[in-house]
This record gives C-alpha cells, structure tokens and sequence, in this order.
C-alpha cells in the first residue's frame, strides 16, 4: 500500500488506552516514521465505556484504523453478533494485551445478603456503585444481565427504594473516599485499581458467587467465566466464580489494508518499553509486561492477516 497521506486514525479512550496508543502515534508520525510522506496519526477519546462497545462499530465502518475493548471476549460477541450486537460485524484482531481482571459482585456484610437471591426475594433497597449506566460500560452491562438472569435488574432495585450511585471514577484516585459511605453493595470491575484495594481495607464485604448454570449460559454466548481466587482480596476466603473481564483487545476491521495492520503491530514492538515504562503505575490496567510472544495468542477473534505477518516474521508466532 501507499502510505502517503494516509491519516492513521486510533480510538484509544481513557487514562489507560490513550497513552498506550499516544506511544504508537509518536513512533509511526515521528521522525522516521514507516509511513509514507505527510501522513499523519491521531488518538481520539471518547467516553470509555461507551467506547468499548460503540468502538466495535465504529471501526467496522472505517471511521478508525484500530481500538481497543475490554474484556477481550467483547470482540467474540461483537465478530459474532451476540447481545448486545445485533449483527456480525468484521472485525479482526491485532494484539491482547495483558489485563488480568474480573467482575466483582460485592455487598456490605452488615446488610445479610448471602446471595443474588437474598437481593431478588427480599427486595433489598441497594445503594449500589457501579459504571454509569447511561454509557452501557460493560461492567453495568454485565451487572443488569447477570441479575436479569436472577430475575431482576437496577430498575427493580431503585423500585425498591435502592439507588445506582454515580461514584465510579474515584477508582482512579489513590487518595479519598473510594466510594459513597452509605453504599451497600459495588458491582464493578478493575480489580487491580487502588479503588479495589482500599474498598476491602475499610470494609466488611460479602462477594457473591455467580451460578454455575448461569456462567454456562453465558459461557455459551461467548463470554468469559472467571474465578475470584482465595485470598485476592481481604474476605474472600474461598474462590468466588464470576466473569472473566480479562484482556485490552486491539481490534481493526477485516477490510484494514494488510500494510497498515502489520506497521500498527511493528508499532507496538518499537515501541513496548516505552509503553511499558508509561504503565509502570500504581492501578495501572496493564498487569503484566509486552511480551510480543504473547500478544497474538488465545485470542477471541482471528489475526488480521497484516498483523500476523509480522509476527511470523519475528518469530513470535
């Protein structure tokens, strides 16, 4: 393909995803760019829950060259049009990042809920923090559809005189309240945050297990079931089986010219220490090193064949 004048176009939303793709933004527009002459690359944000989905689609109709969504398995549903995607869209992969994550249900002890049936029969009036719902991130997404399964959903709980509190970015702050001191219960994911941490310093939680018969249904449909490990967190003193939310997936369309995807991947090698070094955070999403060996592997959706080239190439597939 001929590069020049080609305008790269990245969705890397939030404080995670927009300094990775800002590293491979500077490396492919730079001083010795790949990239034919006059090219340009950009990163846009948008809200980040509303990215991970609402990117699938974007991409799918060329408005971007590549983005990521998280958990990596909402590409599966996405390239196989499962709920909430109501068609296949074409979507390819080009690397996994590592992101080690779960879905947490979680409820003060002192409120005697057990269990999402204890919530469903007794009514109970939550006070829950979770994503905004207005986003449809995927952890309040994932949240409605695992109650839905238990026979409710947030409508009912604020029916019931509960409330979906609107507290989730303090996650990202190492220093303050991690969330609203009336809560009751946190349905959320970023395990590795600081948020996390605090939240099970401070108080006496209770983590909901998730139904086997229903991790299977789910299972089915293309999601990922997961395992909250004894010990991870103060009260869980045996393993908790909920959602996998594991994976930064970097996915383009099927259509991306095979040159583009393959420098996007070479992108990302040149540039793996210094995406590496801008991680290295305390609750930084990215939990483990770039290792380009590992990149292309278990992936939910297949390789853009551009990006598999290079990979053969180096040797790392």
């Amino acid at each position: 393909m001929n590069t020049t004048g080609v305008e790269l176009k990245f969705l890397g939303s939030g404080v995670n995803w927009m300094p990775l793709c800002g590293q491979l933004a500077l490396w492919l527009g730079g001083y010795y760019s790949v990239l034919g002459a006059g090219a340009r690359v950009s990163v846009t944000a948008i809200e980040p829950g509303r990215s991970i989905f609402d990117g699938c689609h974007a991409v799918a109709a060329g408005d971007y060259h590549a983005a990521i969504t998280t958990p990596s398995w909402i590409g599966r549903l996405a390239a196989t049009g499962v709920q909430p995607f109501r068609e296949p869209l074409p979507l390819r992969a080009i690397a996994n990042f590592p992101h080690n994550d779960r879905m947490v249900f979680a409820v003060r002890a002192a409120t005697g809920i057990r269990s999402f049936e204890d919530i469903r029969d007794r009514k109970y009036p939550l006070r829950v923090s979770t994503t905004l719902l207005e986003t449809n991130h995927p952890a309040s997404w994932c949240a409605e559809e695992v109650m839905k399964a238990y026979g409710f959903g947030f409508a009912d709980i604020e029916s019931w005189g509960g409330k979906v509190l609107r507290d989730r970015p303090r996650m990202l702050s190492g220093g303050g309240a991690a969330v609203s001191e009336d809560f009751d219960a946190i349905f959320d994911e970023a395990i590795m945050t600081l948020r996390w941490k605090k939240l099970t310093a401070e108080h006496d939680l209770i983590f909901l297990p998730v139904a086997d018969t229903i991790l299977q249904r789910l299972s089915q449909q293309g999601w990922q079931r997961g395992v909250l490990s004894k010990g991870l967190f103060r009260g869980i003193d045996r393993d908790i089986p909920t959602l996998d939310f594991s994976g930064w997936l970097m996915y383009c369309a099927e259509a991306l010219d095979d040159d583009l995807a393959y420098y996007i991947v070479m992108a990302i090698d040149e540039q793996k220490e210094a995406i590496n070094r801008v991680m290295d955070r305390p609750g930084s999403g990215l939990t483990g090193k770039i290792d380009m060996r590992e990149l292309a592997r278990d992936l939910p959706i297949p390789l853009h064949p551009g990006a598999e080239r290079y990979y053969r190439e180096k040797g790392y597939l």
